[in-house]
């Protein structure tokens, strides 16, 4: 199972659950697989967690994400697990970013 981080700009209206476009690793995202999303700008950070329930299928997957207490990029940013996390190092990147386990974790455990 792999973990991946899908970024949204809500100042780009709301998103949740269904289909993401996917520009990236296709060849490695599975049905399972853990997904969190992440606010960028000022207030960024997670908002919610999930699951890969589908794809890709031509660039797309579907995911069910849950809302949770929010977790600012700072905290995460502060967590020795999470400072190297792409979304950090290259948050202009497109979707979606992996993450190792550890880094994982580190959302999971702040998601608590």
């Amino acid at each position: 199972m792999a973990h991946w981080l899908l970024q949204h700009n809500p100042a780009r209206g709301a998103c949740g659950s269904g289909d993401w476009t996917v520009r990236r690793y296709q060849d490695r995202i599975e049905a399972g697989d853990d997904v969190v999303l992440w606010h960028s700008g000022r207030d960024g950070g997670v908002v919610a967690v999930g699951t890969v329930t589908e794809g890709p299928h031509d660039g797309v997957i579907t995911v069910v994400l849950h809302g949770t207490p929010p977790v600012a990029r700072d905290t995460l940013r502060a967590d020795e697990r999470f400072r190297d996390a792409p979304i950090l190092r290259m948050p202009a990147g497109s979707n979606p970013f992996p993450l190792t386990a550890p880094q994982w974790q580190a959302i999971a455990e702040h998601t608590r």
